[in-house]
């Protein structure tokens, strides 16, 4: 299946609680805005463009233009879930609600919990190196000797970290089916065992991936594709994490990985938990943090851009030792099937919304005045669809589209099988305007900072090379000069 999504740049190229409010994102780019308002703005001049949108996308393929991308993307995912959510519209028309629904995200930062995180606080508890190992894990398959190459990644800028080879215990550089790449390594400085989980560099893959069913697992729910892989992976390697402990016991053991690769290292943490005799030979006898014993995790595991792959009990559960990474937009951690069909459901709901829109866009662009206006406004709408047709055509959505994203939510509440990324959320958030530091934050994964919002950088948010960047740095560096 096709989903118009390119391969991602891992260094940062597109690949890509309180309520969200909307508010002007000066890093969402001028280009993606301008797209969509043309694709709506033709809409309503030729109702007859709408009707042939499906076969325009399939003809044409403009890799600077976010808007058809994501329209091909929800024309995969439709199919994707088609066994459980469809639009109760045409494709032609559920289209143009989706174009719609764009619009409704433009204008809207992702949610941010409330508690900061200064950037000192982040390298405290070393999560910019763990950034390093689930960047470094990737394009290691066809190489001779990929202990040295992953050595070699992580000696790179920025904040270059030594390591020695004989140090990476296991490395299996390759994926197999239904079980990532994975390497596990002592990291002598921090006196921690790592098993990296490699994700997947390419979207298409990853909306395939995370567009599966969810099952019983662990007392929980989980998606079933990641959290099969991850028991494979345990059973894979869990000797070799066994035999560091033995060789150095004051060692904690730590789960780290970007994308599909965050959310197994996030379902590995549950399983060494849960693995009794595993647990006990890691905790040395010392009970588990808990309410009646105080201490430190010696089991924790930490994403990046994890895939939402555990329901909200198995979320809470894992708070206490594991952390997501969420890179402001980044589409993957807030996909699952029931968002999906949340977003399916908008569409469908602002099919009807534009059509009344479209009616009055067209009155007002031949000069005549719509019904339910006053005068005054009449005249300020008839000067701006003379310079702004766009601009005025999403400032009468914009009065309209507020009710159908409240349907919506009504509809969405008490699912206990919605699926989040694992654990607690460390939230990145970009400046609003230009390439100043970011502003980090924390709170509970289970909140409205998973909801769903699609937006023009949505998949360059989800590029590793880039959370290994603002981890490490606090910014992200402009691009070179060409």
């Amino acid at each position: 299946m096709g989903c118009g999504a390119s391969v991602m740049n891992r260094d940062g190229g597109d690949g890509n609680a309180s309520a969200p409010k909307p508010k002007k994102d000066a890093a969402e780019g001028e280009s993606f805005s301008k797209d969509l308002k043309s694709f709506l703005i033709k809409i309503v001049k030729d109702p007859e463009y709408a009707k042939s949108l499906p076969e325009t996308l399939a003809a044409t393929d403009d890799p600077t233009n976010q808007v058809e991308k994501m329209l091909k993307m929800m024309m995969s995912i439709i199919d994707m879930v088609k066994d459980t959510t469809t639009p109760k519209h045409d494709i032609p028309e559920f289209l143009v609600g989706c174009l719609v629904a764009f619009l409704y995200h433009l204008t809207m930062k992702p949610a941010a919990p409330e508690k900061s995180v200064e950037l000192t606080a982040l390298h405290e508890t070393g999560y910019h190196v763990d950034a390093k190992w689930a960047d470094a894990v990737y394009d290691k398959e066809e190489v001779e000797d990929a202990k040295a190459a992953l050595v070699a990644s992580m000696a790179a800028d920025p904040m270059p970290k030594t390591m020695k080879v004989e140090d990476v215990a296991y490395f299996r550089a390759a994926s197999k089916l239904g079980q990532p790449a994975v390497a596990v390594v002592a990291d002598r400085e921090r006196e921690l065992i790592l098993v990296i989980v490699r994700g997947t560099a390419n979207m298409k893959d990853v909306l395939t991936d995370l567009a599966g069913a969810s099952r019983e697992w662990e007392g929980g729910y989980a998606h079933e594709s990641v959290s099969m892989g991850a028991k494979k992976v345990y059973e894979e390697i869990k000797e070799y994490v066994l035999n560091l402990k033995a060789q150095n016991p004051s060692y904690g053991v730590r789960c780290v990985g970007h994308s599909l690769g965050g959310g197994t290292a996030g379902c590995l943490s549950i399983l060494m938990h849960h693995d009794a005799e595993f647990a006990a030979r890691i905790y040395g006898g010392v009970p588990l943090p808990g309410k009646k014993s105080k201490g430190s995790y010696m089991i924790t595991a930490v994403g990046f851009g994890s895939a939402a792959c555990i329901n909200k009990e198995l979320v809470e559960e894992a708070h206490p030792y594991c952390t997501t990474i969420v890179h402001d937009a980044d589409l993957v951690p807030r996909l699952c099937t029931d968002n999906i069909s949340d977003f399916i459901v908008l569409a469908d709901n602002l099919v009807d919304t534009f059509k009344a829109v479209a009616d009055d866009m067209r009155m007002l662009l031949k000069g005549t005045k719509p019904e339910g206006y006053d005068f005054k406004k009449v005249m300020g709408m008839l000067r701006k669809v003379g310079s702004d047709p766009g601009g005025l055509l999403k400032d009468l959505l914009d009065e309209k589209m507020d009710k159908a994203q409240d349907a919506v939510e009504e509809a969405a509440a008490a699912n206990e099988k919605r699926l989040y990324a694992p654990g607690r959320l460390m939230f990145l958030a970009k400046p609003e305007k230009g390439d100043g530091p970011y502003t980090i934050s924390k709170g509970p994964m289970a909140s409205e900072a998973s909801k769903m919002l699609l937006k023009g950088s949505m998949f360059k948010d989800h590029s590793c090379g880039g959370y290994v960047k603002v981890c490490c740095l606090g910014h992200l560096p402009p691009p070179p000069a060409s």
